[in-house]
């Protein structure tokens, strides 16, 4: 019996592992991106139930209502950084690692395809709401599928949480600031039809600015190696 073809990928996958044993920082840039997509996707879902709700598209109100979504997207952001992608956790597998990274940012795709789905068709607001709770359904369900309440592998320091929230106040106001020029001054603002995809645009340009701005913060200040 050959057995060359099952003994490759125990190779490989111990090659893998030893990459990334190495290089840390390959992973948690793979979590904190399956994690940043979840995180979008719970900051879009409130920005467009609340705003739908309050008939709200653009400028300053607009920069006001994100502060809510962003906020409990910040949050979250937390308990699955702190027990996941800086958890310092080795031993988990490269091959589970990959499959949990693909289920999570799965999650957060479907929501956000959703969130462009209701964004093309002006769903209303009911749309959004359901779309909400059902993405926070599996997402505690992915969260104890995964093991992660019992991951007690990072450090503790009382500081963290509040160094924490100073790094991600930050993000928040280069997020709100953002979403508000951009949804004001993009040449869709002009088109009330392309209002819901003019919000978006300008909170998915904003995201992308502030998860940078969050990554860099959290490596360095946040969640540094004991």
């Amino acid at each position: 019996m050959d057995t060359s073809a099952s003994a490759q990928p125990s190779g490989f996958n111990q090659k893998l592992d030893r990459l990334l044993a190495r290089y840390p920082v390959i992973l948690q840039i793979l979590k904190f991106g399956a994690i940043g997509v979840i995180n979008t996707a719970l900051d879009f879902l409130v920005l467009n139930f609340i705003s739908k709700t309050l008939n709200i598209s653009s400028g300053l109100k607009l920069g006001q209502v994100n502060v809510i979504g962003f906020s409990l997207a910040v949050i979250q952001s937390y308990f699955w950084n702190r027990y996941w992608t800086f958890s310092f956790e080795t031993a988990v597998s490269a091959w589970k690692n990959f499959w949990r990274l693909v289920v999570v940012g799965l999650l957060g795709a479907v929501a956000l395809l959703a969130v462009l789905f209701g964004a093309k068709y002006s769903a209303p607001a009911s749309f959004y709401l359901i779309v909400l709770l059902m993405f926070l359904v599996l997402e505690v369900l992915i969260w104890e599928a995964f093991g992660l309440s019992k991951n007690s592998a990072i450090s503790k320091a009382q500081n963290q949480f509040v160094l924490f929230i100073l790094v991600s106040v930050v993000g928040l106001l280069i997020n709100s600031v953002l979403v508000a020029l951009l949804s004001k001054y993009s040449p869709l603002a002009a088109r009330p039809e392309y209002a819901d995809m003019n919000k978006n645009v300008a909170k998915l340009a904003a995201t992308l600015v502030s998860l940078v701005w969050n990554f860099i913060g959290y490596k360095i200040f946040v969640f540094k190696k004991p």
